[in-house]
């Protein structure tokens, strides 16, 4: 019996060893894969993933290759494309909840304004789609809940620095491109608990969004209106003065 037993804790010792290296070895790809899923809900367009490493002995990560795709009748490739994303994070938190990242730094993001026939923008659009996908909770975040399954996160520090803005399509009278004003996001998450990837997410790209739609006023297109009519179907350009010209 003595010996019996010793067998099953030994594969049993062999199934948890095997598991854990599992997720060690996995570990960059499961991340992937949730910020895309998460991403993706939340901005109603595809977000993808370049790559992702972590090093959980360093406390560590780094993401590349982060792209926001365009919203349906928009031309460009994407919307937002990421430079390199550091990532600092409190090991002691890593199996607790909520998980405690210090530090998210984004270098030189590169946004793609692009202005819509029927007037608006794509960032607008993703604006809207943040806004109605977030209104009650993610799908994904109720489903956690549900299943008591929900990971929160908090963020001591998030900041994009160093952006810039391009119009994808050349206007008369306006900028081609301009300087996105730095954010700096603090504390998320901090006071309640923990946020979700969801609400984390919400934050990110309302942020992001503002700030481009603050840099393409900068750029002139708050004014655009006269300059484009003729130049797009119908009264595209007294609807695109009123949507920027605020």
């Amino acid at each position: 019996m003595r010996k019996i037993i010793l067998i099953v804790v030994a594969v049993l010792v062999v199934a948890v060893g095997a598991g854990v290296a599992f997720l060690s070895s996995n570990l960059d790809g499961i991340v992937k894969k949730v910020i895309e899923t998460a991403g993706t809900e939340v901005a109603g367009v595809k977000v993808s993933v370049g790559d992702v490493k972590i090093s959980l002995s360093e406390g560590k990560a780094t993401i590349a290759g982060l792209t926001v795709a365009n919203p349906p009748g928009f031309s460009a490739p994407h919307a937002f494309k990421l430079g390199a994303i550091a990532v600092a994070l409190d090991t002691g938190s890593l199996t607790a909840n909520p998980i405690v990242i210090k530090d998210i730094s984004v270098a030189a993001p590169e946004v793609t304004y692009e202005m819509g026939a029927s007037g608006g923008s794509n960032i607008d659009a993703i604006q809207k789609n943040v806004a109605a996908k977030t209104a009650g909770g993610s799908a994904a975040d109720k489903k956690a809940a549900d299943k008591g399954e929900e990971k929160k996160l908090v963020i001591d520090r998030l900041a994009i620095t160093k952006g810039t803005v391009n119009l994808a399509t050349a206007i008369p009278g306006v900028k081609s491109s301009a300087t996105l004003a730095d954010i700096v996001l603090t504390g998320i998450g901090r006071k309640s608990g923990g946020a979700s990837a969801g609400e984390v997410a919400k934050q990110v790209m309302d942020a992001l969004t503002k700030s481009a739609l603050s840099a393409g006023k900068s750029m002139g297109i708050g004014s655009i209106g006269d300059a484009v009519k003729g130049a797009v179907p119908g009264d595209a350009g007294g609807a695109l003065k009123g949507v920027f010209g605020k």
